[in-house]
């Protein structure tokens, strides 16, 4: 199977978890009180500039820990990560077993960190570590943004991704070190090259993930035909991205494209009156 395919096939994967996981939590935060909350967080155009910058924070922390070369606070920068955001995840699969939310809480945090731990034993978690959370991070986003304000928000990272590969070039330094130290924060696909010893591989970002399902999980809360036409558009984006990657053996801003194909399914969408 192409690597393109198969790194196609694991994004899909992680689109429907993601939809799942923020849909759930939606709806679970309509009946529990609790939970909505602890959802009444910064949300709306405001929120926006505050995400901008956290995005930024982040890049300048890995940025500052590709200079350092310290191991262990890589590992533990992936601990937290994949804590955090699979806790989201798991919290979506434990409740309906567990119905209390407290118990299911905190279910789903021993859950994530015993499984953030785990990868750092197990290597050969790492695709289905960055796929849990991508759709935790993901759905965090998507009810957080309401749609319109998530494609804003999309907009702008898929302007900041362009300008972060093609000019200052600090997302190609990322990329090489988080495939160098075989991080969570990619899916990844490779094979053995026939006639050569060296492996072929391709990558795609865990942001280029999450963000499509925030945008998907935005539209869910409006209709979710409007969020199957977002994950359609999401999907014909990162085919596109991801055979130009595999034809062309090179590094592709990803986000473009995708952020390209919701876009322009979302107006087909809201051409079909899906939306009111």
């Amino acid at each position: 199977m192409k690597l393109y395919i198969q790194l196609l096939l694991m994004f899909i994967a992680s689109q429907i978890l993601g939809i799942y996981t923020g849909a759930y939590i939606l709806e679970d935060a309509m009946a529990n009180e609790y939970v909505r909350s602890m959802m009444t967080i910064e949300s709306g155009p405001t929120a926006i500039p505050y995400f901008v910058v956290s995005v930024l924070i982040g890049a300048g922390i890995f940025i500052i820990l590709h200079k350092l070369h310290i191991s262990l606070l890589f590992r533990l920068l992936e601990i937290g990560v994949i804590s955090t955001t699979t806790s989201v995840f798991a919290y979506a699969f434990v409740k309906p077993l567990l119905v209390g939310t407290l118990e299911s809480m905190a279910a789903a945090i021993a859950i994530a960190v015993v499984f953030a731990v785990l990868k750092q034993v197990f290597h050969g978690l790492k695709n289905l570590a960055a796929i849990t959370s991508s759709a935790g991070a993901g759905a965090v986003f998507g009810f957080t943004f309401g749609f319109s304000n998530a494609l804003v928000f999309l907009l702008i990272l898929a302007v900041y991704d362009y300008i972060s590969v093609y000019k200052t070039r600090h997302m190609i330094t990322m990329a090489n070190e988080i495939v160098k130290r075989d991080m969570a924060f990619t899916i990844s696909a490779e094979k053995k090259e026939e006639g050569y010893k060296k492996k072929s591989r391709l990558d795609l970002g865990t942001g280029d993930i999450s963000l499509p399902i925030m945008a998907e999980v935005a539209a869910y809360a409006i209709s979710p035909m409007l969020s199957l036409f977002v994950f359609c558009g999401a999907v014909a984006g990162t085919l596109v991205v991801l055979y130009a990657a595999w034809r062309h053996k090179c590094v592709l801003p990803a986000l473009p494209p995708i952020a390209a194909g919701i876009f322009l399914f979302s107006l087909i969408a809201i051409a079909l009156g899906f939306v009111d």
